[in-house]
C-alpha cells in the first residue's frame, strides 16, 4: 500500500479551529454573547446577530476523536443519565460535572439555541444544560417531512424564526438587522458551494479526495459557514485538491473500489477504518453525513429559504426518501459497494439499516455490510466482530 500524502491545508484547518475555540472563550470576557446551537440548524441567524454560536456536538466529536469520550461519560452516568444515551451529549454532560477536561472545558453558554431536526435527543439535551447553565433555552421544532416538501411544515418554521429573531433582539438589545444575514446567506453559499465541489472530486477514479478527508476537513463548514473565514478555508482546500488531481496524487494511490459510507464516523477509530479501506485498494468515497451541508440560500427570501433548507434535511425525512438518496449517491460517484454504520449514539440515523441494506441491494445489486459500534464510546466497539463484517464484504467486492 503506497503511502498517503497528507494536505497542506490540515494545517491551516488546524489553526482555524484553534482561533474558533479561542473566539468562544474571549467572547464572554468581551460581553459578546454565547449560543449554544446544534449543527442543522439556521446559525446563520445567530451570526448576523452578533452572538457566538458554539457547537457542543463538536465538543463531543472532538472528546472522541481523542479517545477520551469513554472518561466524559461515565462521569455523566454516574449522574444517572443512561449509558445508551447520544454519546455527544454524555460527553457534554460528562465535562460540565468532571473536575478534569481532558480536550479543554466546555464553553458555558449565555443562551441555548436547539433545532430538532436531527433527532429528539438533542433537545432534551439543551434542556438539560439550560437548568444546569441558568441560562435561556429557545427550541425550533421541525415536523418531519416525507418524501416532497410541506408547505404548512414550512410556515410554521417561518413562523418559528420570526420569534427566534425577536427573541435574540431581546437578548442583544438591538434590533435585527436583515442586510447583515443576506450578507452572512452569501458567505454561507460560497463555502458551501466550494465544499461541495471539492466533495465531487471523489468522483474520479482515481480520486484525489474521499469520506476520511472528508471527515477532517469539514469542521469549518459546520462551526464556521457563514463567516469569510470558512470561505477563504476552502477556497485553500479547493486549490490544493485541483492541484493534486494534476500532479497526479491520489487518496488512494492505487484505487480499485469506490464505498458509500452511512453515515456518522466512528470518531477514535477513523484512522483504523482508513487505513482498512486502503489496504484493500477501496476509497470510501461518498456520505450522506459529509454532504449535509450543501445548503443554498435564496438572499431575497431570506427566512423562507433557511426554512427550505434546514426542514428538508435528509435527518428529517422518511424512510423512502433516505434510501432514494442513499442510491443517488451511489450512481453519482460510481460505488461497488456500501457500508452502514449502525451507531447506538445516533438512534434517528440507525434505524432501519438493515432493511435499508436489502432494498439498496435489491435496486443496485451491490454488495453492502452493516456493522454495529458507537460513534464516540469505545466500550461498545469489537475489533474482531466489525473485522469479519468487513473482510467478507471486501470478499465481495473482490468477487463482483
Amino acid at each position: 500500500m503506497a503511502e498517503q500524502k497528507a494536505f497542506k491545508t490540515a494545517g491551516l484547518m488546524k489553526d482555524l479551529m484553534a482561533k474558533y475555540y479561542t473566539k468562544g472563550k474571549e467572547s464572554r470576557e468581551k460581553g459578546i454573547p454565547v449560543a449554544w446551537v446544534t449543527a442543522v440548524s439556521p446559525v446563520e441567524i445567530f451570526y448576523a446577530a452578533g452572538l457566538f454560536p458554539y457547537y457542543p456536538e463538536n465538543f463531543g466529536a472532538l472528546a472522541a476523536a481523542r479517545k477520551v469520550a469513554d472518561k466524559l461519560s461515565m462521569v455523566a452516568e454516574a449522574r444517572g443519565y443512561a449509558h445508551d444515551l447520544c454519546g455527544y451529549a454524555r460527553c457534554g454532560i460528562g465535562d460540565a460535572y468532571a473536575d478534569e477536561h481532558p480536550v479543554g472545558e466546555i464553553v458555558k453558554p449565555d443562551l441555548l439555541f436547539c433545532c430538532n431536526t436531527q433527532c429528539g435527543s438533542l433537545p432534551k439535551w439543551f434542556e438539560v444544560a439550560s437548568r444546569f447553565y441558568n441560562a435561556p433555552y429557545f427550541l425550533l421544532d421541525s415536523p418531519q417531512i416525507g418524501n416532497e416538501p410541506d408547505k404548512l411544515c414550512e410556515q410554521y418554521f417561518i413562523e418559528q424564526l420570526k420569534e427566534l429573531i425577536s427573541f435574540l433582539e431581546e437578548v442583544t438589545g438591538r434590533p435585527f438587522d436583515y442586510d447583515r444575514l443576506k450578507e452572512v446567506l452569501h458567505l454561507s453559499n460560497e463555502a458551501c458551494r466550494l465544499w461541495n465541489e471539492v466533495l465531487d472530486t471523489a468522483a474520479l477514479k482515481p480520486a484525489p479526495f474521499g469520506f476520511f478527508d472528508a471527515c477532517f476537513h469539514m469542521a469549518p463548514i459546520v462551526t464556521w459557514r457563514g463567516t469569510q473565514e470558512a470561505v477563504t478555508y476552502y477556497q485553500a482546500l479547493k486549490e490544493e485538491v485541483n492541484e493534486r488531481i494534476k500532479e497526479g496524487i491520489h487518496a488512494i494511490p492505487d484505487e480499485r473500489y469506490k464505498v458509500y459510507f452511512d453515515h456518522i464516523p466512528l470518531w477514535p477509530k477513523l484512522r483504523w477504518f482508513s487505513d482498512i479501506f486502503a489496504a484493500h485498494n477501496a476509497l470510501v468515497a461518498v456520505s450522506q453525513y459529509t454532504h449535509s451541508w450543501a445548503y443554498s440560500f435564496d438572499l431575497e427570501r431570506p427566512l423562507e429559504s433557511l426554512a427550505e433548507n434546514y426542514t428538508e434535511e435528509f435527518v428529517n425525512r422518511c424512510f423512502d426518501y433516505r434510501v432514494q438518496l442513499k442510491v443517488n449517491f451511489m450512481k453519482k460517484y460510481g460505488c461497488d459497494g456500501f457500508v452502514l454504520f449502525s451507531n447506538r449514539s445516533c438512534k434517528p440515523n440507525a434505524y432501519g439499516l438493515y432493511d435499508k441494506r436489502n432494498v439498496i441491494s435489491s435496486i443496485t445489486g451491490l454488495p453492502g455490510v452493516v456493522f454495529e459500534a458507537d460513534m464516540s464510546d469505545l466500550r461498545f466497539f469489537s475489533e474482531s466482530q466489525i473485522m469479519a463484517k468487513l473482510e467478507l464484504f471486501f470478499e465481495q467486492l473482490s468477487s463482483r
